[in-house]
């Protein structure tokens, strides 16, 4: 391997050695840009995740990573990608990272001795800035905010207008004695220095404002120093009542306040500052925010040339208050300023195989300056990875620190107490339930949370004012920090169970309000609620499933979440959540009850098919062709279970009736009389009949969802008579409710019908409604494969170069979102479309790109149509005997996954290797039991066209295939819905023959 090479600034570029590598979509670009940053180190898995997805993290993070680093592994030379115990490293030197060399170049600046040391390695740092520096978009401010900052460092020691070592302070001309010297050099901040700065320019009253431990006091005097006669008033030893004296002291160490006349502390201050420009301090209001803003407002009012720059936890409320907001440290910052600490405390800084842990530590301290200086400290008698582990107990851990600082900064705990003190009973109460909120609380759900609490909502509207939440996107969240305090101090006062029942009380209440929208046409704004609250929804199942007597709650939240669940195709939770509460909804005695009792039924049913599929295998693992309907239950089992249980479920459902209850009767008469008439021994054929008892009063979406599952049931048989009048009136209802994840399935529905019945052009146009109504509310795997069906419909009407464009499109959603079974789905479109083409060998190009690794994950329908699309372009290649093997194993995995269509794809690829065997009699039986199992020809298959062309067969016509069968097979006829679909899997067993046959 030749040396590689990154470069960021001005563009990204990647060479090895001459070689220009190429490394396509923003997944892998996101993935190798955070490894080059800390090329050479192993980053954890977590750190890349958030970075690589900073909105939306995948279902699995982890899998997503595992997938993104296999594709970006072939993209990059041998070697390059290294996986490494808890994360991945890019192995590559940081001189050969453009940005990381940088980087490198303008810590050594600042912490070298020499000031023509320091210039040279500024100076080498900006030659390095060719342009401005590439990211791969969202996720990464951060970078170009901390090379900025470096770039300011760098610009600054260039010019030797700083003094290396001590560049963040001031020359020591401009130093007011009257100010307190700086202990360290300034890490980081000088965005919020500029701001404050901009903000004194232009008002009187700037209050600088944060959390403890953030830094405030610090950048309050920073500003000080830089301000020649700057007066600093530290309030945190003054009591009530206190605050003139202390005022009147500070003024006093500058201004001769002695010699004044006035007789009360306030009247000297204002005297002595009357006439004066003066930069006033006020350190630490909080504790006395009253009298500091009365204070405040007198000074205004009476000294015009004085300013003021106050800190606090809280506004002081006066007119005309502007402010800085001080938030946590930036991920460089706080890193460096750990480092540093760490460095001090024990003469070296943390060692490179430390690095995982220190970004641990960084982030799990929320970059607050004074929780780090703490942690850094313990350096001194715990190694790195010990001071991590010890964070599981943050407060035990920084229980002791410098002992010449205040009291309140000695502890981590100290810090919060001191915020704690300051609070009503109402806020304190507040502030413990908002941490048992992972998530935060939405601003539209505070007023539920505080009833459910008893507190006032304003307290939370308070504890914002103070700095221990803080609004972001329209939610209020909690520093972790603070969080573990409040759970501390629940666990300590034994209220920690009492709490997390109320949480999962409230988002029962809040999710059920939310289920509400999400079958009509406020679905995207319902599902965004469940996604905030995924956290928040996690924590109350698990507090109901732990602590006696919530299992009511449980029910009730598992029945809020389970459309959700289904919608996104969350099967584990849902499963997961079924089985935890399906006892305690065994009452019946609500709504929720009956649905979670009447869906876990129906789970429990299918459970047994799984079983019952084990058992019904031959000895090689291939399933019998009696199979032909996978997740089909043992009928004993399950007509013993349904008949046991159904009956009590039913009768309540039509006591407790909704939406989703009046669907549990027919769904569990349907499966019960399918087990009770099917033979003993025998799997469930696909012809459920859903009857419409109980529905006449039910709502319309009930009978529409019904009318949705009889046009998927049909579909799957082969029903095509059934397909075409359920599809059209479940869509019709499902438009008229505004329901759009409804009017997605029941298009979808519609166009296969369009399609059998050859009106492709109203096909496609159903097909593109569908799968644009969808985006957003289903797994990208699911949306990837609808938007797939309208690449199939275009090839069949000849518009190719469209399918390419479509196929272009759906590449990059595919990518962006990490989905490997939707990247598979992508390669097999983009192989039928060189099918459709007569291209073969384009076509395995395709299907080799498909992800062997993550393939046995993959549903037997998808694994089977790769084999089948395979097999197909080995016939255009004239590979007539691999073309047999593939669909050897095609055909099982067809079978098993009891899908129709499916079944009826590779049966059409068994004609043409027939057709290409010269075997014409058994291609058009191959054809017929093809239209037979998918209850019509289609007509316009591109492969049987291009294959048509090349050899000249009407054999695989199949509209003459169908007639000489003696079928119908449009649509529009009297097809048999009950076709003998086991028959015809064995006519094309027979047919396809064994491995010596071919």
């Amino acid at each position: 391997m030749d040396r590689v090479r990154l470069r960021f600034f001005g563009g990204i570029s990647i060479a090895d050695g001459d070689r220009a590598v190429d490394v396509r979509g923003r997944g892998q670009e996101a993935l190798l840009f955070r490894l080059a940053l800390d090329a050479g180190s192993t980053v954890a898995y977590r750190a890349l995740a958030e970075d690589v997805w900073p909105d939306d993290l995948p279902e699995d993070p982890r899998a997503s990573l595992q997938s993104l680093a296999s594709r970006l592994r072939r993209a990059l030379p041998r070697g390059v990608l290294e996986a490494a115990p808890g994360g991945y490293r890019l192995a590559v030197d940081r001189d050969d990272v453009d940005l990381a060399h940088f980087a490198d170049l303008v810590d050594r600046a600042r912490r070298a001795d020499d000031p023509a040391s320091a210039a040279a390695d500024a100076r080498a740092a900006l030659d390095l800035w060719t342009g401005d520096p590439w990211t791969p978009g969202e996720g990464f401010d951060w970078v170009v905010r901390d090379l900025l900052e470096d770039r300011a460092h760098a610009e600054r020691l260039a010019s030797g207008s700083v003094p290396s070592g001590e560049e963040s302070g001031m020359p020591a001309a401009e130093r007011v004695a009257a100010v307190p010297a700086a202990l360290t050099p300034l890490i980081g901040r000088q965005h919020e220095l500029a701001l404050i700065d901009e903000q004194l320019g232009v008002e009187r009253l700037v209050t600088l404002i944060g959390p403890g431990g953030a830094g405030k006091t610090t950048l309050a005097l920073e500003t000080a120093r830089r301000r020649p006669g700057s007066v600093v008033v530290e309030l945190a030893p003054a009591a009530p009542g206190e605050v003139w004296a202390a005022v009147a002291g500070a003024v006093g160490r500058s201004i001769r306040i002695g010699e004044l006349v006035s007789a009360t502390a306030r009247d000297r201050v204002l005297e002595a500052l009357t006439g004066r420009t003066v930069l006033l301090v006020l350190d630490n209001c909080e504790h006395v925010s009253a009298e500091a803003a009365a204070a405040a407002l007198d000074v205004l009012r009476s000294a015009p040339g004085t300013r003021i720059l106050a800190t606090s936890r809280e506004p002081l409320g006066l007119a005309g208050e502007a402010f800085v907001d001080l938030g946590p440290l930036p991920q460089g910052d706080a890193r460096e300023l750990f480092v540093r600490r760490v460095r001090a405390a024990r003469g070296t800084p943390p060692a490179p195989e430390d690095a995982e842990a220190v970004e641990r530590i960084v982030t799990r301290l929320d970059g607050l300056p004074l929780a780090l200086e703490l942690a850094a400290a313990k350096a001194r008698t715990l190694t790195i990875a010990e001071i991590d582990t010890g964070l599981d107990d943050r407060f035990a851990l920084l229980a002791t620190g410098p002992r010449a600082v205040e009291a309140r900064h000695q502890t981590l705990r100290a810090l919060i107490d001191w915020s704690w003190e300051t609070l009503t009973g109402s806020e304190r109460t507040a502030l413990l339930a908002a941490a048992v909120f992972p998530d935060g609380i939405a601003a539209g759900d505070v007023a539920v949370v505080a009833r459910a609490f008893g507190v006032d909502a304003g307290s939370f509207d308070a504890l914002v004012d103070k700095s221990l939440l803080h609004r972001s996107e329209r939610r209020l969240r909690m520093l972790e920090t603070v969080r573990e305090y409040g759970i501390d101090r629940l666990r300590s006062e034994g209220h920690e169970a009492e709490f997390r029942g109320i949480q999962a009380r409230a988002m029962a209440e809040l999710a059920a309000r939310e289920d509400a929208r999400l079958r009509g046409p406020a679905v995207r704004e319902g599902l965004a609620w469940f996604d905030a609250d995924d956290e928040n929804l996690s924590a109350a199942l698990r507090a109901c499933a732990e602590q006696a007597g919530l299992a009511d709650v449980g029910v009730r939240l598992v029945r809020a979440n389970l459309w959700t669940w289904l919608m996104r195709e969350r099967f584990e939770e849902l499963s997961a959540g079924l089985t935890t509460f399906f006892a305690a909804a065994g009452a019946l005695d609500s709504e929720p009850a009956v649905v979670v009792r009447g869906v876990g039924l129906l789970a429990r049913a299918f459970d047994l098919s799984r079983r019952e599929m084990d058992r019904n295998e031959n000895a090689d693992g291939v399933p019998r062709h009696s199979d032909l309907v996978a997740d089909t239950p043992s009928t004993n089992d399950a007509l013993e279970l349904l008949e046991r249980e159904s009956p009590a479920v039913i009768a309540a459902a039509a006591v407790h009736r909704s939406e989703l209850s009046a669907v549990i009767g027919p769904l569990l008469r349907g499966v019960a009389t399918t087990a009770r008439e099917t033979p003993p021994g025998r799997p469930w054929p696909r012809t459920t009949v859903i009857d419409d008892t109980g529905l006449e009063e039910a709502p319309e979406w009930s009978k529409a969802f019904v009318g949705m599952m009889r046009s998927a049931i049909a579909q799957n048989s082969g029903d095509t008579a059934t397909l075409g009048v359920e599809s059209e009136r479940s869509l019709a209802t499902f438009l008229r409710l505004g329901d759009v994840w409804g009017t997605a399935f029941a298009s979808q529905m519609r166009s296969e019908w369009l399609q059998l019945a050859g009106r492709l052009e109203e096909a496609l146009d159903v097909a593109d409604t569908s799968s644009e109504a969808l985006a957003g509310l289903t797994s990208t795997a699911d949306l990837v494969q609808q938007r797939a069906q309208s690449i199939g419909l275009l090839l069949r009407l000849g518009r190719v170069d469209e399918a390419r464009e479509r196929l272009t499109r759906l590449e990059r959603l595919a990518r962006d979102n990490e989905s490997p079974q939707g990247l598979a789905q992508v390669h097999m479109s983009a192989a039928t479309i060189e099918i459709a083409v007569g291209d073969g060998a384009a076509a395995l190009r395709h299907l080799d790109e498909v992800d062997s690794d993550a393939m046995p994950s993959f549903p037997d329908q998808l694994v089977a149509w790769a084999l089948s699309k395979r097999a197909q372009a080995l016939v255009l290649l004239g590979r007539s005997d691999a073309a047999a093997t593939a669909l050897r194993s095609a055909l099982p995995a067809a079978i098993g996954s009891g899908d129709h269509p499916i079944v009826s794809d590779v049966a059409v690829s068994i004609a043409g290797w027939l057709a290409l065997e010269g075997r014409d009699g058994d291609a058009g039986r191959a054809l017929t039991a093809a239209a037979r199992i998918r209850g019509g020809a289609d007509a316009e298959e591109p492969f049987l066209r291009v294959l048509r062309a090349r050899l000249g067969t009407e054999a695989l016509d199949p509209a003459v295939a169908g007639s000489e069968a003696g079928r119908v097979t449009t649509v529009d006829g009297t097809a048999d819905p009950a076709v003998d679909a086991e028959h015809e899997v064995a006519v094309l067993s027979a047919l396809l023959g064994s491995p010596g046959d071919s």
